[in-house]
């Protein structure tokens, strides 16, 4: 399949050598890849409490367990282990997969045509027997619920065509798309049509036990983008017992861009995977339990363990006392776990794998140095807050009157330009990241197409903040802030709130950057810092509601498209009222860039939009670290895929 998905690729193939991140394993089909590095010599000081249980302690908690809906890392990890989908990568690498709950595949010679086998014999957690049916049902309900909180567009767009993101885009004159009310007054029968669109793609033969998809262009990464949790099976009629959506196409929109506090399976699970959810205390944990029907080998884990701390000392002492097998470590704190470290691995470039030596066999860590990292944690402004019955805490008085911002103070693109250059990239890279970073050049990361050290890029520049702000017009009289007799801006000055999510130091710290900086140019200019529990700060964020955040993405496939879109199109862009316009003059970039094949032309489409970008930028671009991750040295069997959202706990074991 190696071949065929060269041969067929128009989206990574001008960066296929970079996403191989290890060697192929030789294992059998449906056995876990090999470890992703050499088994230590020994334990170190620190051995596990329990052995039968992995402790893993974090912050923050998933925001629901739809794999339909769920778009952020908490929640995948979750969904990841007790989920399963067609096809899942194939050990560490980030594009090659392995068949999962179908026991083999074929795609047709022109890229349109999938046809999955399905194992038999697979039964959901509860019981019941997967079918053909489930398949169906499982991408069909995503498609339809869609939305763009969602990760659906990662299924719409290769489905339906280049540059479509949501069903709602194709009904109608497409203004509903993203609405739920506006989706529910459409025309009955366009909407009963739509619905039977979406089941036209699918095919299929219960005798022989087959699901044919197809597509609507020949489409890449479309195994790699089916292998992540959106791709998940669900059982169909436990789902539609639990208040799903009943699978007829007279009620699909009832079901449409729903939010996730409505979901009815937010937080319940029934998968196929090697671990049932066995509970989840909000704001405590969320223990996973062995699935020992599993239709491979049990997992050598009975039990997983998820708890949610918010305190680094917390966790840290947590570690040394053995309550945790593994915690989260912020980046300035990572001196600390240093001291702990008796053996270390190191990436290698040319092997794309680690080298493992022992330095001190009496320490108990292991960490893992030097692999580029696939994420990122950024600025994003929004162009017109959401203010719901006329308020919001966020933006103060809601008004320029030096106590508050007006709803589009970031529509001003001089406000804009004027936050890129108080940023100090120099102490976030040294202070935080202690060098392991570089600053971004442009949306994408080293490596692929659009990327170049010498794309045009802000730099820390005071005097340059400073212009900007005195260039702004917030108040619209057509007079420079700086200049402006009735006041503007700079003589009235603002308060506006920065959100982060709670227990995330190194974003807080960053939101301490922004205000020190800007509170440095003008004394008036006041930016609050605030930090809000994970859930919560998904939800307001969804809501349009906050006009400055702080969050990170990590890439779905390697593949430009899964950066230019979700910043410039789809899930950042909408929770930041990206205006029509700006969206559009992105839109024509980024849909040439997905569909050419020549590497060279690729690059050079994408350095146009980075151009764009920098011109009108929708945020603050700051930087890629490089991987420094600490496991206890028992620890055997994890595989270090850069796509998971967290660990895959089948193949790991306590040793």
């Amino acid at each position: 399949m190696r071949k065929i998905f060269v041969v067929l690729s128009l989206l990574v193939a001008a960066s296929m050598a970079l996403s191989a991140c290890g060697p192929a394993g030789t294992q059998a089909p449906g056995e876990p890849e090999a470890p992703g590095a050499p088994a230590p010599s020994g334990s170190g000081a620190m051995v596990s409490k329990d052995p039968t249980t992995w402790v893993n302690v974090t912050f923050g908690e998933p925001d629901l367990l739809d794999p339909a809906l769920d778009y952020e890392t908490a929640g995948s990890e979750i969904i990841q282990n007790v989920y399963e989908g067609l096809v899942f990568f194939k050990g560490e690498s980030a594009s090659e997969v392995e068949p999962q709950l179908a026991e083999s595949y074929t795609v047709s010679d022109d890229g349109l045509i999938y046809t999955f086998t399905l194992r038999k014999g697979v039964k959901f957690h509860e019981g019941q027997d997967l079918d053909v049916n489930d398949v169906v049902y499982s991408f069909a309900r995503g498609m339809l619920q869609g939305g763009y909180d969602s990760p659906q567009f990662l299924l719409v767009e290769p489905f339906f065509g280049v540059g479509v993101s949501d069903v709602g885009e194709l009904i109608g004159d497409g203004s509903a798309a993203g609405d739920p009310d506006a989706m529910l007054t459409q025309d009955p029968a366009a909407m009963a049509q739509m619905c039977e669109d979406v089941y036209s793609k699918f095919a299929v033969d219960e005798a022989a036990g087959t699901v044919t998809m197809t597509l609507a262009t020949p489409w890449g990464p479309f195994l790699p983008t089916i292998a992540q949790t959106w791709g998940s099976i669900l059982d169909k009629d436990w789902a539609i017992e639990n208040g799903a959506w009943d699978g007829s196409c007279d009620t699909w929109q009832n079901w449409y861009s729903i939010l996730a506090e409505n979901d009815t399976l937010g937080e319940i699970a029934n998968g196929t995977g090697a671990f049932k959810l066995d509970h989840w205390t909000k704001g405590e944990e969320i223990v996973l339990a062995r699935n020992d029907a599993y239709w491979r080998e049990p997992a050598k884990l009975e039990r997983v363990v998820i708890r949610s701390v918010d305190e680094w000392s917390t966790r840290f002492a947590m570690l040394q006392a053995g309550d945790a097998d593994y915690v989260e470590v912020p980046v300035e704190n990572r001196s600390q776990a240093d001291e702990l470290v008796g053996e270390e691995c190191n990436w290698d470039v040319a092997s794309s794998a680690f080298n493992c030596e022992v330095i001190d066999d009496a320490k108990p860590l292991r960490v893992y140095l030097g692999r580029p990292g696939i994420t990122r944690s950024d600025i994003f402004f929004n162009f017109n807050v959401a203010t719901p019955d006329n308020t919001n805490t966020y933006i103060g008085s809601g008004k320029l009157d030096g106590n508050g911002i007006p709803p589009d103070f970031f529509g001003d693109i001089h406000v804009r330009k004027a936050f890129n250059y108080c940023f100090d990239w120099d102490i976030y890279i040294n202070d935080i990241f202690n060098g392991e970073a570089i600053q971004t050049k442009a949306l994408v990361i080293p490596g692929m197409p659009g990327w170049s050290e010498d794309a045009p890029t802000y730099t820390y520049d005071l005097a340059k903040c400073e212009e900007e702000f005195k260039l702004a017009d917030v108040d619209k009289d057509g007079i420079a802030a700086g200049d402006d007799p009735e006041g503007d801006i700079w003589t009235t000055g603002f308060r506006l709130s920065a959100t982060y999510n709670q227990g995330n130091t190194t974003r807080q710290k960053l939101t301490e950057i922004v205000a020190s900086n800007v509170g440095t140019v003008n004394e008036l200019f006041e930016v609050e810092t605030v930090g809000l529990p994970w859930p919560a700060f998904l939800r307001t964020q969804r809501a349009k509601m906050l006009p400055l955040f702080f969050v990170g993405w990590q890439e779905d496939i390697h593949d430009p498209h899964n950066w230019y879109v979700p910043y410039l199109q789809t899930t950042y862009a909408s929770r930041q009222s990206l205006p029509e316009e700006l969206k559009a003059s992105f839109a024509e970039s980024i849909d040439a860039g997905v569909v050419e094949l020549d590497p060279v032309k690729r690059d050079a489409i994408y350095q146009e939009l980075n151009q764009k970008v920098y011109d009108n930028p929708p945020g603050v671009l700051l930087a890629i670290g490089t991987s420094h991750l600490f496991y206890p040295r028992y620890m055997q069997g994890r595989v270090y895929n850069p796509l998971f959202g967290g660990d895959y706990y089948y193949p790991m074991s306590e040793e």
